[in-house]
């Protein structure tokens, strides 16, 4: 980082695993949808949020191999959890991906899932939905 750079405001969450792959499935769905290259991660300043996604995909999916260390762990009543530390202007994006997962889920724009499955997903999307909103 040069130093005449402003560091990120980071926001933290706790997340178990399948809340953050969930996540992780929405940023994916969204670049595969919108036909953004995930190899193109470059981060812009342009506040639109399809330019902002390879960034924000780039950037969660280092949160992610750095979850994978173990080093972010913590276990409550048995049921292991992850504190992910999110870059607050990544937030929005990151909502508008799971909106986006949703909607696709809700109009079966999905391969065909078990009902229930598919039902328990969608409930873990909107609690993530208001978990993240609840941090801006």
């Amino acid at each position: 980082m040069v130093a005449s750079e402003v560091p990120p405001v980071l926001t933290e969450i706790i997340l178990s695993g399948p809340e953050v792959v969930a996540t992780e499935r929405a940023l994916d769905a969204v670049l595969e949808h919108y036909g953004v290259n995930a190899s193109d991660a470059t981060i812009t300043t342009e506040t639109d949020a399809l330019d902002l996604l390879p960034g924000v995909h780039l950037r969660w999916q280092q949160q992610v191999v750095r979850l994978g260390s173990g080093s972010c762990g913590l276990t409550v009543d048995g049921l292991g959890l992850l504190v992910v530390s999110v870059p607050l202007l990544d937030v929005p994006v990151i909502v508008i991906s799971l909106k986006s997962r949703l909607f696709d889920l809700s109009v079966g724009t999905e391969e065909p899932h078990d009902a229930a499955l598919l039902q328990r997903e969608k409930e873990m999307i909107i609690v993530l939905i208001a978990r993240f909103e609840g941090r801006l």
